[in-house]
């Protein structure tokens, strides 16, 4: 599909259900080829910088051994390497100019949106978001792959129950939006159960809802997981926060402001265990993208099931990201 070929893609709200679609038949295809040993170096001779201000385990990784699977290379770019942002330091906008003249491409995870947002518009290549406050698109197309995978091929009119689960340390909504995005465009119900506070984005909501009267998808906001787990063949399980909470994460080990901290304690009886599980057909799978708070927003009796799909989920993280790189690299 050359119409993602130079694109950046820093959201699922970018992309159409048929882009999606192609993004996702190529991610099977990359997975059968690795599975079989077939050669698939589409890439060979290319570049990604991969930029990243906050941790990351599975989201780098998968960059990285993407893009050799693909016969290229990336750059690991984290803080230490760097040297822009301090004082007496280069600008950021000197420093992706540079970048841009060695790479084919940048895979950014940057604290805020307004940074991912500012990258794009100097870069003289394809972004790709790994990962904002705002959006996770990689795992959202990791977490439909898998749904395909566990679901007959198909996710139209499947129920995702998406419940937020206490975590002394949170990442941000990005992954609950992203997922909203994604049922719009997939055709698959979301129920995301949080309490009060915990919500995801209000526009993300609000569009997710319009464009799921005319898709025919059904998006709902609960505050009880018996709720959201109803009839459900999928339950996610996540830990969020704001990206205003977020934001303060680095100095506070994303543990926000005392208020909102003294607010989240009173959450810890927030934890999917097997009894919230068994409230759901048995027939249900359990994702979580990882990393997982495993007793306190999830129990490992859940995570280490049979029913339990998050290594599959995982795994689908890098042949989603080959097929990210390959059509907007390629």
């Amino acid at each position: 599909m050359r119409e993602l070929q130079g694109r950046s893609i820093l959201g699922i709200n970018e992309l159409t259900a048929d882009e999606i679609r192609f993004i996702l038949d190529t991610s099977h295809d990359f997975k059968r080829k690795w599975k079989t040993g077939e050669l698939h170096e589409y890439l060979r001779g290319k570049s990604l910088a991969g930029i990243f201000a906050t941790q990351s385990t599975r989201t780098s990784s998968s960059f990285e051994t993407a893009m050799t699977a693909l016969g290229g290379h990336m750059l690991w770019l984290d803080k230490s390497r760097i040297w822009a942002g301090t004082a007496a330091a280069e600008s950021w906008p000197d420093t992706i100019r540079t970048l841009t003249r060695y790479v084919h491409g940048i895979a950014y995870r940057p604290v805020n949106r307004q940074m991912l947002d500012l990258t794009e518009e100097l870069a003289s290549v394809p972004v790709i978001n790994a990962s904002c406050p705002v959006e996770h698109p990689t795992q959202a197309l990791a977490d439909v792959m898998t749904m395909q995978e566990h679901g007959g091929g198909s996710v139209k009119k499947a129920k995702v129950a998406l419940l937020w689960g206490y975590g002394e340390l949170n990442p941000p909504c990005g992954l609950p939006n992203s997922t909203l995005a994604m049922a719009t465009r997939m055709g698959f119900d979301v129920s995301i159960a949080c309490p009060e506070g915990m919500d995801p984005d209000a526009n993300y909501i609000n569009a997710a809802m319009k464009e799921s009267t005319a898709g025919g998808s059904k998006i709902e906001i609960v505050r009880s997981y018996e709720e959201a787990t109803k009839d459900a063949d999928f339950i996610n399980v996540y830990s969020w926060v704001s990206p205003e909470i977020f934001a303060e994460g680095p100095e506070t080990g994303y543990r926000g402001n005392p208020e909102f901290a003294k607010y989240k304690e009173s959450l810890k009886d927030w934890c999917v265990t097997k009894d919230i599980v068994n409230t759901a057909p048995k027939s249900v799978k359990v994702m979580h993208c990882l990393p997982a708070a495993r007793e306190e927003e999830v129990t490992s009796e859940v995570l280490d099931a049979p029913n339990s799909i998050i290594f599959d989920e995982a795994e689908n993280r890098m042949h989603t990201i080959k097929a990210l790189l390959a059509l907007t690299l390629g």
